[in-house]
């Protein structure tokens, strides 16, 4: 039922951006993006399974936190890369600003600047909960920002909506 959720939204998503020469265009409105986005992360919630060594192709049946963000934005063509923190389109924004899809990025536990320098991350479903691929819960689950950031804030990044919509 959830792969069906799921191809439903895709599917909804490509109809939306066909024009008519039967071509592919990005889809106009970005609050509708990222409300597809949200809805595609919350129909993994309970389903989808944590794997540290997670690959995008296992998608969206096992994910660890940088698959599972990057699996949600290829959805709208947009190709994250594995330090996503450092994703040249995406711009910092101030934890107190944090809109729908931004990627907010706490320290993992245990976390050692030089070990691993980009902590963890999850998808804002506005400013009051995240979603995001936890080891902990062993899979996909939404909880309160506060709860999310607890341990400190590495950066919060949103991807400008002019690099999924156009007119």
């Amino acid at each position: 039922m959830v792969q069906l959720r799921i191809k439903s939204l895709e599917l909804g998503l490509r109809l939306s951006r066909q024009n008519q020469g039967g071509g592919v265009m990005h889809v106009v409105g970005g609050s509708m993006v990222k409300e597809l986005l949200i809805e595609r992360a919350r129909a993994c919630i309970g389903v989808s399974t944590y794997r540290r060594s997670a690959t995008l192709a296992e998608a969206p049946k096992v994910f660890n936190c940088f698959r599972f963000t990057q699996w949600l934005w290829s959805s709208v063509e947009i190709q994250l890369p594995d330090h996503q923190l450092l994703y040249s389109r995406a711009v910092p924004v101030p934890f107190g600003d944090i809109d729908t899809a931004d990627l907010v990025f706490v320290p993992r536990l245990e976390y050692s600047v030089a070990e691993d320098d980009f902590g963890h991350v999850g998808i804002a479903t506005g400013m009051s909960t995240i979603i995001h691929a936890t080891k902990w819960k062993n899979g996909v689950i939404e909880e309160p920002l506060s709860e999310f950031a607890n341990r400190g804030c590495l950066g919060v990044r949103r991807i400008p909506e002019q690099y999924y919509c156009r007119p």
